[in-house]
């Protein structure tokens, strides 16, 4: 099992700046259309909604993928990967920091079908998999912060 957790801050310096809401709506447009977000990901259809959640099928990184998304709103999206070879849960939570500042945290918990426990090529996926993330936390962060500023009529 490979578990990761990282966390960035929401305002580093860029703006504008965003909020809690802001960061939440692009939790939520992410969920739903991660093709502008993750670059990983190359096809996503939602084939299920529910209240308070979606099921969507999407294929990352060239393999295929089914997973249960949760809304837990303004805090957390919680997806479990129930179909694929690499299946567990991946957490995007938002926080407050020390100085009250928004954070965004990113947590996966994963699982890889034929690959030992502790083995290197479970490592060398783990690497490769917070890499994915951590440029898609940013690139979402980096999405909102443009959005935000669009409908603000502002600019960088």
């Amino acid at each position: 099992m490979i578990e990761v957790s990282r966390t960035l801050p929401v305002n580093e310096g860029t703006g504008p700046v965003l909020t809690v809401d802001d960061v939440w709506q692009g939790l939520v447009d992410k969920a739903q259309n991660p093709l502008l977000y993750v670059a990983a990901i190359s096809e996503c259809t939602v084939t299920e909604r529910f209240d308070g959640g979606l099921v969507r099928d999407i294929v990352h990184v060239g393999q295929p993928v089914r997973e249960v998304v949760t809304f837990y709103p303004k805090q957390r999206v919680h997806f479990v990967r129930t179909h694929g070879t690499a299946k567990g849960t991946i957490d995007n939570e938002i926080g407050l920091g020390e100085t009250g500042e928004p954070e965004l945290t990113f947590t996966f918990r994963i699982a890889v079908d034929g690959v030992e426990s502790g083995s290197s090529a479970e490592k060398e996926f783990g690497e490769r998999m917070e890499a994915d993330y951590l440029d898609a936390v940013r690139t979402t962060l980096k999405a909102v912060r443009d959005r935000v500023a669009a409908a603000s009529g502002a600019s960088d």
